[in-house]
């Protein structure tokens, strides 16, 4: 390692020392609280900024009893399988994830968070997702964390990872506070719990220039600091050139809205030429391949198209700010919009009577309005509408390679002593072939701040 160094003088001294106040941090200082050890986090924006906050979906627990109150058969083991045959990430962290949700669930219980209506999102054989208010979850959780004593410090940016000469262990970090530098010291440990870094476009540029005109849909904190200060110690990277991937499609005009939603509630997408190119219901993957198949498309571009059937399906929140294009007719619907009017009437048409005739696509085989739940419906009830898509980036899936212990690794594949990630800064559950496993996010961020929170308050 790299950079070793002690300050002459400690600012601040805990035992352990997070860095990131969302559902991860937060998370990891609630159980090392609860430990017994003292704990603070450093937050870089004015509030608790998480992916949790801006999320109306997930997380997803395998085995709940609201499963079985409703005779759902579910568990862990079959979210294990669900996560390797779909994500194929690493089987160590998957196992270690499976194992432990259930108790992450029932944690979520004890501290109060409010669950909803339970689904199967993309990808899942069974529903086991939730919708929550991601925004009153993070106040409960934050509320948690204060009322056991963290002590959570905001405009408080780590710049640098300090290491112990001697030990080669890190005991602390050199942090930016306004235009002053401070060193707090961790007795114990470190946490990194700092998110990804979709909003660092050098960052994007490097690992996902693909990606890099998509819109990001993420907190303002998530600037990549965790990794780049764990880079220059020696830190391993696991899947960080598939940390940026598209994931749900949004309003160009507004850059708002869910749209994923709309096709749920039985639309479509269509190319310019007024032509499908996947299956809405993304049985077989989720989201974010249909999104980078619409990057695809001729100019980039592509369509979602309903009904007012269909309208009335969808929550409003989930269109945004977005405003369609109307019309009574398909064709008008086409003209105003700039489609190929004969195409996208053919492509209605054909899904119509596939409907009709068969229950199901038979272009894309579409057979559920999302992942294993409902049937397609035909898009026949006047005003039809459109709204032209672009494409978010969210979550991160993948940042600094970590052990079962969640202690992040150097390149010789060695544990860098006192140091420790959770939730979007590590890598490791999603594999190379893009899959994400939707909803699995935040219930994976939730359980491994806990994993991490014990490990570095125990020293496992």
């Amino acid at each position: 390692m790299i950079s070793s160094f002690l300050p002459k003088k400690w600012d601040y001294e805990t035992d352990v020392l997070v860095v990131g106040a969302g559902n991860a941090g937060l998370t990891a200082a609630i159980t090392a609280r609860d430990i017994g050890v003292k704990v603070g986090i450093l937050e870089s924006m004015p509030y608790c900024a998480s992916s949790l906050a801006l999320t109306e979906v997930g997380p997803a627990f395998a085995g709940t009893d609201i499963q079985k109150e409703q005779g759902i058969i579910d568990s862990p083991e079959d979210f294990f399988n669900d996560g390797m045959e779909r994500a194929k990430g690493t089987p160590e962290l998957w196992r270690l994830f499976a194992d432990h949700q259930l108790d992450t669930y029932n944690w979520c219980k004890s501290l109060g968070l409010p669950f909803r209506k339970l689904f199967a999102p993309p990808g899942h054989k069974a529903k086991r997702a939730f919708f929550i208010k991601g925004d009153a979850w993070l106040k409960i959780i934050e509320a948690n964390a204060r009322d056991r004593g963290a002590d959570i410090l905001f405009l408080h940016r780590a710049m640098r990872l300090i290491v112990d000469p001697q030990t080669s262990k890190i005991s602390g970090v050199q942090v930016r506070v306004g235009d002053k530098i401070k060193y707090f010291k961790s007795i114990l440990a470190v946490i990194l719990a700092t998110g990804g870094f979709g909003r660092n476009k050098d960052m994007v540029t490097e690992y996902g220039p693909d990606y890099i005109d998509c819109i990001p849909i993420m907190p303002p904190g998530h600037l990549g600091d965790g990794i780049n200060m764990a880079l220059d110690i020696g830190a391993a990277t696991k899947g960080i050139g598939i940390a940026i991937a598209p994931s749900y499609p949004i309003d160009e005009s507004s850059k708002s809205g869910n749209m994923a939603f709309i096709t749920y509630g039985g639309g479509i997408f269509v190319n310019v030429d007024g032509k499908r190119f996947w299956d809405e219901g993304t049985r077989e993957s989720y989201y974010g391949v249909l999104s980078e198949e619409g990057l695809r498309q001729p100019g980039g571009n592509f369509w979602v198209i309903y009904d007012e059937n269909i309208r009335k399906r969808v929550v409003p929140s989930k269109f945004g700010k977005s405003k369609s294009i109307q019309a009574n007719t398909i064709e008008k619907l086409a003209d105003k919009t700039g489609l190929n009017a004969k195409g996208l009437k053919e492509t209605i048409d054909k899904y119509n009577n596939d409907i009709e005739n068969f229950g199901y696509d038979t272009v894309f085989d579409r057979r559920t309005l999302v992942g294993v739940d409902g049937t397609p419906v035909k898009i026949e009830k006047p005003p039809f509408y459109s709204i032209k898509c672009a494409v978010s980036t969210t979550s991160c899936k993948g940042g600094l390679k970590v052990n079962t212990r969640l202690q992040v690794m150097d390149r010789f594949d060695e544990a860098i002593p006192g140091l420790y990630a959770c939730g979007e800064v590590m890598g490791g559950l999603w594999g190379a072939n893009g899959i994400y496993l939707p909803c699995t996010t935040i219930s994976a961020a939730l359980t491994f701040g806990r994993i991490a929170g014990r490990n570095a308050a125990t020293g496992l």
